[in-house]
């Protein structure tokens, strides 16, 4: 199995996603895909240091998470991909990479954003964006955290 969840999260890694997340989904890689991101040496390296023993970590661009997973680069392992926004993992299905589920975590009520449920702000693009995901059969769900139930979007 390669990739377990993808998840559109804001805020990428944080707590919930290196303590209760990753244990849920016996996550052994996290696939941070982020195009600006991925070129800041110092926030790749904050982000690393709260990575947990014994678990891979990638920070790299759209098109690179593209190739390397059409590479079978991770296909020993269990990968958990955060994304901020449901464009970039459009993306990546778009790429070949195969995604089993979406959940939407936090998605901030800013920039013309409307809130869709407490912790979740889309935007018309974002909509129509994971629209686009549902109609290629791939679940869109919002749960929080693990222990929390999931709701279809």
């Amino acid at each position: 199995m390669t990739v377990v969840l993808a998840r559109i999260d804001q805020r990428l890694i944080h707590g919930l996603i290196v303590n209760q997340w990753a244990q849920s989904l016996q996550v052994k890689r996290f696939m941070v895909v982020d195009d600006e991101i991925s070129q800041n040496e110092t926030i790749k390296a904050s982000m690393r240091m709260s990575k947990p023993a014994g678990t891979g970590m990638s920070i790299i661009d759209t098109q690179k998470a593209i190739t390397n997973f059409n590479a079978g680069k991770y296909d020993a392992q269990r990968v958990l991909i955060l994304v901020k926004e449901p464009a970039t993992l459009l993306k990546l299905i778009e790429g070949g990479v195969q995604i089993p589920k979406v959940d939407l975590g936090i998605i901030f009520n800013e920039d013309g954003r409307k809130p869709v449920t407490k912790f979740v702000a889309l935007d018309d693009t974002e909509k129509a964006d994971l629209e686009t995901i549902k109609s290629k059969g791939i679940p869109v769900v919002i749960q929080y955290v693990p222990t929390d139930p999931e709701e279809n979007y």
